[in-house]
This record gives C-alpha cells, structure tokens and sequence, in this order.
C-alpha cells in the first residue's frame, strides 16, 4: 500500500496534519518575493523555525524550486523548513532532475567528454546559471542540497488528490512504482535517466512525468520559448480530451496562431486525464493569460506573469472561487 506523503510528514514532525486543507503552489524558480508573498497572502505567518498556517493548513509545492530567479538558496531554506517542521509537503521538478545530473559525475547523452551526466554545455549552464552562482559544482553545500532533491517524490497520489510536476499517465506512474514504490528517486537511477535519447521505460516513465508529453512541429513550423531559444516542438496539453489539434493542444507559447490547425498524428502518444479521475494539480507549462478553471479534475497553476495558488479542502471537482490570484507589485 502506497502510505501517504502527508501521513508521512506527520509521523516525522509529530504533528497532526489534516489531510483536506492543502494550499498547492507552483514552480517557484529561486524568486523568493513571489514565494512569500504568495504564502502571506495564503496566510502563512513567518516564525522563528518556519511559515505557519494558523489554522493548520498545509502547503503543497509542485516543483521547480531552483533557476532561472536569482534566490535559490534563500527559496530552498525556506521550503526545507516548512517541510522538515510539517507545515509543508513537495515534490521534484524538471529543474531538480537537471540539477542532479549536472552534478553527478557520468556519461550523458551528448556524448560529452566532461564527465557528467548532463553535459556541462553553453545551454545547459546558461540555463542552470544562477544555481551555479549559488551552489557550485563540488561544494559540501551543494552535495546537501542534490541530497534534499532526491528525498522529493516525483509524484504523490494522495487521498482525493494527486500532485506532479507536468503529467500524470497511470502506465508512467505505474512503471515508476514497480521500481520505487515511494515514488522516489535513488542515486542509482540517474545513470539511467541521463540517456534521454535511448530511454528505457523506466526512464521513459520518470522523464515523461516530469517534462510531460512533447512533438516535433511539421515542417516548417518553429517558435522561440520564453528564453529565446528556436523550438521545432511544442509542450501539449493532456488534461483536455478535446486538445487534438496542434493549435488546441501546444503551450508555453505567446501565440498559438502562428501553429497550425490540423490534427496531431495518434494524438502523440498521450494518455488523456480520465474525467472520472480525482483531481490532479501541476505546473511546468508557463501559461499566459488570466489563470482560470478549465476542467472539473485538473489544473495547471504554473502561471509566470499572474502567480497563484489553488485551496483545496477536500473537494472532489475544482471550483473556480478556490483558485487564488496573488496580487503583485502591478496589480496593486
């Protein structure tokens, strides 16, 4: 029986947790203004040893803590906290896998000569930059902290709710679980999931969870991300049975209309959320626009230029006056 990461929590902290009062946050990535500014409008106070919830709510974080803001230490700290005193559960992102393979020392799918299991490439490290700056390649501090993110669950499936970072597929989840019931990462693993181009189901499993389902655009189509880097394939949604077009279907890009409006050959692969299912939460996708409910199980929070959360206390189909927008510098 896969036992509760709440129940889990708890029986470390000695504290009893209430399992229907989860407050769910998306990726953070090192921008600690946007993290306490959303837990303080949730109504965490800051203590001595943590944020606290005074009426014993807890949050939920789904991944991606690190890169890209310049406060990775400082957003580390304060979720370690809240999760080592109880006040907070969380999962692995995308950025936290890349981390550890650009850490660990291997082999890596480029076929690289610089001894690690993500090539220490100009893209690479541009992109993992401000970690580096923080937390260099070696250090006592960071060896600690790749630690912590192999403690973090790649998914959780918890009593009437389920969090992962970017696709929840029960054939992934399950292929994960036969390895590591838990849903952890072991240092074991990594050699594996560092061959992303001749993947094995395993790895296959853990890659798709955490990056979610992707094609290739049909020739000529591309698009620059949010990096300005040049894509000839699109992130595509799964929680939408109705998503079959390349135009209905891509994310993280500004302007769908540039795509075309034909449909996805097999639909690529994707497993759509069964409606049917209990709710699903994640993030990973850089959505635009206002944040809205858009389906009764599952919802995207990871909203980069409106940051949010979502109150969940126990209900079985999502309600769009539970989906918290968190006032910024802008809107105010």
């Amino acid at each position: 029986m896969y036992t509760s990461e709440i129940e889990k929590t708890a029986g470390r902290s000695g504290l009893s947790i209430d399992q229907s009062k989860l407050d769910i946050i998306p990726d953070v990535h090192a921008d600690i203004e946007r993290l306490t500014s959303t837990l303080s409008y949730l109504g965490y106070r800051e203590t001595e040893q943590s944020w606290v919830h005074p009426e014993g709510r807890i949050a939920a974080f789904l991944g991606d803590f690190i890169d890209m803001g310049t406060h990775n230490a400082a957003v580390i700290a304060l979720v370690r906290a809240m999760e080592s005193h109880g006040h907070a559960i969380a999962i692995m992102g995308n950025h936290e896998l890349n981390a550890l393979l650009y850490h660990e020392r291997g082999e890596n799918s480029e076929s690289t000569a610089d001894g690690f299991m993500r090539a220490h490439s100009a893209k690479n490290t541009d992109q993992h930059r401000t970690f580096l700056d923080e937390f260099p390649v070696g250090s006592p501090k960071t060896r600690d902290v790749l630690d912590w993110f192999l403690t973090l669950p790649v998914f959780l499936d918890l009593p009437g709710i389920r969090l992962v970072h970017a696709y929840w597929d029960s054939a992934c989840i399950a292929t994960i679980r036969l390895r590591n019931d838990d849903g952890r990462l072991q240092r074991s693993d990594l050699q594996e999931l560092a061959f992303e181009d001749q993947a094995t189901p395993f790895a296959t499993a853990v890659l798709s969870t955490l990056k979610g389902p992707e094609a290739e655009l049909p020739h000529p189509h591309t698009f620059y991300d949010v990096k300005g880097h040049l894509r000839t394939s699109v992130r595509l949604k799964w929680w939408e049975a109705e998503a079959r077009t390349w135009r209905g279907s891509a994310l993280s890009i500004d302007d769908r209309e540039l795509l075309p409006d034909t449909l996805i050959p097999n639909h690529a692969g994707r497993t759509f959320y069964g409606a049917a299912e209990k709710p699903v939460f994640f993030g990973h996708y850089k959505l635009y626009g206002i944040p809205e409910v858009n389906a009764r199980n599952a919802l995207c929070l990871d909203h980069p230029r409106q940051p949010c959360a979502y109150r969940w206390n126990g209900e079985p189909e999502l309600k769009k006056e539970n989906l918290i927008l968190i006032p910024t510098p802008a809107s105010l």
